[in-house]
């Protein structure tokens, strides 16, 4: 049997959750490519993902379905009668989409016992608005959790004691959307 090479290349490395990246793996031997027609399965880790089938030595296949997180993507050419097996490995990145929280609150200054409703709006780079929890903080205390909607969480308290409480907002972060924290607001209570 003839002893072939795979070679694997990603289309883009970093990648972001739900992006489409293409891997192209090329099998070769010393003395050109392997036939047409020969399928290359890919695989996430141990996960097979698909099969691509060889056109002048070259198989390809689209995915937009990884994680975030690093992933080993293998393509393995099975061999055939005439030719060995080989296989080839590549690393793809998937990273989740920065995202910004603004915090704000209304009425601000407020009144002893009076209700202050906290709103925290996150933003992502990514093409899907964030979806999750934000943690509001006063100073290193929880104050509570609310779910995001249409990227916007609000929390309303009214046990706040008087003072000036360094308020901040915590974007939790889902698959596809980063981790991020508002910047402190005063929120003075008299």
């Amino acid at each position: 049997l003839i002893q072939t090479t795979t070679k694997l290349a990603t289309s883009g490395s970093p990648s972001a959750p739900g992006q489409p990246v293409t891997f192209t793996a090329t099998v070769t031997w010393n003395y050109g490519t392997v036939p047409n027609g020969e399928l290359v399965t890919f695989y996430d880790g141990t996960t097979a993902l698909g099969t691509g089938a060889t056109s002048n030595g070259i198989a390809t296949f689209v995915t937009s379905t990884l994680k975030a997180k690093t992933h080993t993507i293998k393509a393995a050419y099975p061999g055939d009668a005439k030719f060995h097996a080989s296989s080839g490995t590549v690393k793809q990145v998937v990273e989740k989409y920065t995202t910004t929280t603004a915090l704000t609150s209304s009425p601000n200054p407020s009144g002893y016992k009076q209700a202050v409703t906290f709103t925290a709006t996150v933003a992502t780079a990514g093409p899907q608005p964030p979806t999750g929890k934000v943690t509001f903080k006063d100073g290193t205390t929880g104050l509570g959790t609310a779910t995001l909607s249409g990227g916007v969480a609000t929390l309303t308290k009214s046990n706040l004691t008087v003072g000036t409480h360094p308020i901040t907002a915590h974007y939790l972060g889902d698959v596809a959307n980063d981790k991020s924290t508002s910047s402190v607001l005063d929120q003075v209570v008299q």
